[in-house]
């Protein structure tokens, strides 16, 4: 991919959502619209979709929705596309499942667990022949058949996936200041008293610096805990080991000697200051520090670097971030869940040449570094100016679809800054990275709903600073416990033992 390609990241827009998703050859759908276009010829009428985005519309995206986007799929593949908006909170619940229980026809997100439990109630179409048919730029540009096979039900494609990034070891790794890294004479962070000496030689230096200043897991640790489970937690009360895919056993996290260890360190840090006083009681003030250039290091992600710079640049031209790794990838490799950055799936009403529809809707989003641009960043000339060199320059600021949503290493445009190496880097992170082992599977949470709700609120008032060192383990760690079994902590977990040994036994089954 050449440098000219690679003017811009992701956008700020995108950074600030998150904290929360074979080739066929040929040409792509928008190559072939005329032989489906009523406009050119065919006389067919076009086919209706609607997609069910979430978060806010902005006013511009508005607009395009309804104008230009709209026309340019209707040139393109012959269907008459509207969009509509739902809150986050609406995500894999509420409005979502009610629009999807009452035969409402749309295509939106969905995540492995959701899709499972939706396709458990006949939720969503499947997609299998129209995605064999129509999804040949879709499978090629998003990961082949290994990203398809993610979201297949018995053998059945029921959502296809969307963006392609390396996400290998999400929240299990630190991005550090790597300017300040080396400002203060450092040139890696492979140690938890790695980053402690970082702190002590930049507090010397930047006495308003803070330590950890973007989100918080106790996951961090994972590599440099003295245990040899891989730790991976579906839920925060349980975890299983991620080195061992067939093993079904799950484990009490807050019961175990792992986290122990982990709430040990983060005392330590918290009294030493990496923590800041207010992490629990006020993260946004953490957030919003590091948005300053005020902190050293938060939760990584591969992709986080270039969003990071992008954002922190505004306020500090020369930041530069890259992740650490505590520990050994070699004995605790990290997890992926692929590539993708989410999937659509269809709702189960729409069929036939409608169904086709939308599969050539979502693969035409993914075909080009054209319509990635335009879905991005809109219209030329209108919406942003193209350099000579391939960077984006900006007319219009408004959001128009989230920049991480067709994140995708084959179109990704980066800033001048980012040097090749970092580019190489996140391109290739998910080598020696393993599978998460629970891909595919959906706890159906409705036996122990009460007995989560309970626990959640006693995690929330007795367990989190234990985790974020506000408490030392030894002296609040019984009571703890002893809330979370009244609150139905051993039910919680043999349910889920229950379940999850099941789902080992079935993949073991078709293998």
């Amino acid at each position: 991919m050449g440098k000219s390609r690679k003017g811009f990241t992701l956008l700020l827009a995108s950074l600030l959502l998150a904290g929360l998703l074979s080739g066929c050859g040929g040409k792509s759908q928008g190559d072939e619209a005329g032989s489906n276009n009523s406009n050119n010829g065919s006389g067919d009428q076009p086919t209706k979709a609607t997609l069910v985005l979430y978060g806010e519309q902005s006013k511009r995206m508005a607009d395009f929705a309804k104008n230009e986007f709209h026309d340019k799929v209707l040139q393109a593949i012959n269907v008459d596309v509207s969009i509509q908006y739902l809150p986050w909170t609406e995500y894999a619940t509420g409005k979502t499942e009610l629009m999807l229980s009452s035969g409402e026809k749309f295509a939106t997100y969905t995540d492995t667990a959701f899709m499972a439990k939706s396709v458990a109630k006949g939720y969503y179409a499947d997609l299998t022949e129209a995605a064999e048919k129509y999804a040949g730029d879709l499978k090629k540009n998003t990961g082949g058949d290994e990203a398809f096979d993610i979201w297949k039900v018995n053998g059945k494609q029921y959502a296809l996936p969307f963006g392609n990034k390396p996400n290998a070891g999400e929240n299990y790794v630190i991005i550090a200041r790597e300017d300040l890294l080396q400002e203060v004479g450092m040139t890696d962070l492979k140690t938890v008293e790695d980053v402690e000496q970082f702190y002590k030689l930049a507090k010397q230096k930047y006495p308003d610096m803070i330590g950890s200043g973007r989100g918080w897991s106790l996951n961090i640790f994972n590599g440099s805990i003295n245990s040899n489970i891989n730790i991976y937690q579906p839920y925060s009360f349980i975890m299983t080991d991620g080195n061992k895919p067939e093993d079904p056993t799950v484990y009490s996290f807050y019961e175990s000697d792992e986290y122990k260890q982990m709430a040990d360190i983060a005392r330590r840090w918290n009294k030493e200051g990496l923590i800041p006083s207010y992490a629990l009681s006020n993260p946004a003030q953490a957030d919003s520090s590091f948005f300053a250039g005020k902190a050293l290091f938060g939760m990584g992600a591969s992709y986080r670097v270039f969003e990071y710079m992008d954002a922190i640049r505004k306020a500090n031209p020369n930041a530069v971030f890259k992740n650490y790794y505590l520990g050994d990838p070699a004995k605790k490799p990290l997890m992926s869940r692929g590539t993708y950055s989410t999937a659509f799936a269809v709702g189960a009403n729409v069929k036939g040449a409608e169904l086709e529809g939308y599969v050539k809707l979502i693969n035409l989003l993914q075909s080009s570094q054209e319509w990635t641009d335009f879905i991005l960043y809109g219209v030329e000339g209108k919406d942003y100016n193209l350099t000579a060199d391939g960077q984006i320059e900006f007319i219009n600021q408004d959001t128009l679809f989230d920049t991480w949503l067709p994140d995708n290493i084959h179109f990704t445009r980066f800033r001048d800054y980012i040097t090749e190496e970092q580019i190489s880097t996140y391109q290739n992170w998910n080598e020696g990275s393993i599978l998460q082992k629970d891909i595919g599977f959906s706890f159906n949470m409705e036996p122990v709903k009460t007995e989560y709700a309970q626990m959640q609120a006693v995690e929330q008032e007795y367990i989190q600073p234990i985790s974020q060192g506000f408490k030392d383990y030894d002296s609040n760690i019984d009571t703890a416990l002893k809330k979370l079994g009244d609150a139905g902590l051993e039910k919680f977990i043999a349910e889920y033992q229950k379940q999850f040994s099941e789902f080992i036994s079935s993949k073991k089954a078709t293998n």
